[in-house]
């Protein structure tokens, strides 16, 4: 899933709907707290109104709510976790592939922002 990182070389981790997160409790978890490192995760729509007879829907559901579960925890001992449902940002119009959308552009300006804002 792409956690297993040299977290020397990171100074943040912008996760553009991963397959998953870091359990809390882990060693994954646990080096990327350790070395105190902001994380934020990207959804896009049709997780909440996907149709539930496509397995994708239910799918994407467990993810984000993982995602979710993963910030709280993370926040909790002290790192700084941000999970951002972009149509809950009034950024709508994206599937999986959030940066092949015609708004790609107001998508980067998004992540650029969080990056100012987390990263010293």
């Amino acid at each position: 899933m792409g956690w297993d990182v040299p977290v020397e070389n990171i100074a943040a981790i912008v996760a553009i709907e991963p397959g998953g997160t870091p359990q809390p409790g882990s060693e994954q978890y646990q080096r990327l707290l350790e070395a105190n490192i902001p994380i934020v995760v990207y959804f896009g729509d049709y997780i909440d109104n996907g149709p539930e007879d496509i397995q994708s829907t239910g799918f994407w559901k467990m993810v984000r709510d993982g995602a979710l579960a993963f910030a709280e925890q993370y926040n909790a001992d002290g790192g700084s976790a941000t999970v951002v449902d972009l149509p809950k940002e009034g950024i709508t119009g994206n599937s999986h592939f959030l940066f092949q959308k015609l708004n790609n552009d107001v998508i980067a300006d998004h992540v650029e922002a969080w990056i100012q804002a987390n990263v010293n």
